[in-house]
């Protein structure tokens, strides 16, 4: 059983559209959340958005408890991989599937400990890096990649801290139930 965090980066929200410009894992060691071995990135500039696909996709198909997805907001990642690899022809994965994987989405968490407001939920995300998630897109068409692979590495080490606070914390507030 092993624990992946995991994110994509892409051109928008536009399912139809925009494009996957990187997808990028991390192993995660499941009891405390420290980081396993390194962040894989993979990146459309220096291939194309079908081939990181098809790099990725395998890990889309295996048995759930091999790659446990761990991430926040993964529906809209799941749907972006699955519009994205029709475009490309690359078959349609079952969503189903996915739905039925075991994986750990931190955004509802994040939404009660905002006293169940959507709104203003990310601020509880700390954030090194001062790029928004709204200029990836911005950098990608200036080719300034590098600021993109530092801003992967800064919300993947964000997210991290997070997540292991998460791990450390919630099983005191099962005492309480």
């Amino acid at each position: 059983m092993a624990e992946y965090y995991f994110d994509t980066e892409t051109t928008g929200f536009d399912f139809d559209k925009d494009e996957i410009i990187t997808i990028q894992w991390q192993e995660v060691d499941r009891f405390t959340g420290e980081p396993i071995g390194e962040l894989n990135i993979l990146k459309s500039w220096e291939s194309s958005e079908k081939e990181i696909l098809e790099s990725f996709s395998p890990n889309l198909t295996c048995h759930h408890w091999d790659f446990i997805f761990v991430g926040k907001n993964l529906l809209f990642d799941f749907n972006m991989l699955n519009q994205r690899m029709k475009h490309h022809n690359l078959g349609e994965f079952n969503l189903r599937h996915l739905y039925e994987r075991v994986t750990l989405d931190i955004k509802p968490v994040l939404v009660l400990m905002n006293k169940g407001c959507f709104v203003g939920y990310q601020k509880l995300m700390p954030k090194t890096n001062p790029v928004e998630n709204k200029d990836i897109s911005e950098l990608y068409r200036k080719g300034k990649f590098a600021e993109i692979i530092r801003y992967i590495e800064d919300e993947t080490q964000d997210f991290i801290k997070v997540y292991q606070e998460l791990k450390k914390e919630m099983p005191s507030l099962a005492k309480h139930l």
